[in-house]
């Protein structure tokens, strides 16, 4: 799909991330992630920051487009809907035109601070400097992101598989 509201610009500390030229409405779909789809053993390049998690075992990979370049928000305006095969970026709130788009890359992972983790720079107030998996978050922080319905099922039910 071509997404020609969204840009690819460098953000305030020099990375590139996405920005929409338009407003864009709450829980509105904004892209799909396009990657191709690999289990852990699968994975080329395991390392490239562009992975997402979709279910249990398997992930998305980079896609060369736009997608790749979503960054990690501790105070986010997207969240990621996971369903089967398929991952969708919405917008968690409304957004006006000129903004980032950014969702909380815990929220998609179940990794353990042993299997993944990264450092943070977002500079939000609620940064939380390190970011991994899901079970790693606050409870006041879990209950609203499940609030907005922003974790995919199969972090909420680990037993859910669909592939």
């Amino acid at each position: 799909m071509i997404y020609n509201y969204l840009q690819i610009k460098e953000t305030k500390d020099k990375r590139k991330g996405i920005f929409t030229s338009i407003n864009i409405d709450a829980n509105s779909p904004i892209l799909e992630f396009n990657g191709e789809i690999h289990n852990q053993e699968t994975m080329p390049n395991p390392d490239h920051p562009a992975w997402l998690q979709i279910t249990n075992s398997f992930f998305i990979g980079p896609s060369g487009g736009k997608d790749d370049y979503i960054n990690h928000s501790c105070n986010p305006n997207c969240y990621v809907s996971a369903v089967g095969k398929r991952a969708i970026l919405y917008s968690m709130y409304y957004i006006m035109a000129g903004s980032e788009l950014t969702f909380d890359y815990s929220t998609t992972s179940t990794d353990t601070l042993n299997t993944w983790q990264m450092d943070c720079y977002c500079k939000s107030y609620n940064c939380r400097k390190k970011i991994s998996g899901y079970q790693y978050l606050d409870d006041k922080t879990k209950k609203n992101y499940l609030d907005k319905g922003a974790v995919p099922l199969f972090i909420t039910n680990p037993i859910f598989k669909l592939f």
